[in-house]
């Protein structure tokens, strides 16, 4: 008997620093929105004015998208979009209001928070590409850096800055 508490005690405890991990690694962006949520969820934990959209791409994917215009996001102007494939949040885009901010500043940010940036890996990023740009193209300067499961991708076309989140796991990246 005491060797069947003990055992059941270890398996407790490797469930629990299981969980503890996975939890630890799971992206979380602000109002704790993380990949897999559905739009009900995501407006839920928003809780603001919305406009919801079909994103046409010239690619194999269509997102149906959840925008918030001129919102803050880390105490700049940017629109919010969330893009969803099968009702499952998969990427989520800051387009930051035109001089909101810098490249060089938000790469600054980023890494200090995910990691080092690099060029951006269209291989692994896959079908993700067109959660960043509809045509399936990066024009300008583009830099990404992975952490986990998720590929942030820094752009800058002209005087704008957009920030990407993608969820490298999301079905729809390979298909």
């Amino acid at each position: 008997m005491k060797k069947l508490l003990a055992i059941l005690m270890v398996l407790a405890m490797v469930f629990t620093m299981a969980a503890a991990v996975a939890e630890e690694n799971t992206f979380a962006f602000r109002g704790n929105i993380t990949f897999g949520l559905n739009m009900d969820q995501v407006m839920a934990a928003e809780n603001g004015r919305y406009e919801i959209d079909n994103e046409r791409t010239r690619g194999p994917v269509n997102f149906d998208e959840l925008e918030y215009e001129h919102v803050m996001v880390d105490n700049k102007p940017a629109d919010l979009k969330y893009l969803f494939v099968g009702n499952e949040l998969v990427a989520i885009r800051v387009d930051f209001e035109e001089r909101a901010v810098s490249f060089d500043q938000a790469k600054a940010d980023l890494t200090a928070r995910y990691g080092e940036a690099a060029p951006v890996d269209l291989a692994k990023l896959a079908n993700g590409i067109y959660a960043v740009d509809d045509d399936g193209r990066l024009e300008g300067r583009a830099e990404a850096i992975v952490s986990g499961n998720v590929m942030i991708i820094i752009e800058e076309d002209e005087d704008e800055v957009d920030v990407t989140f993608v969820d490298l796991n999301a079905a729809y990246i390979n298909v």
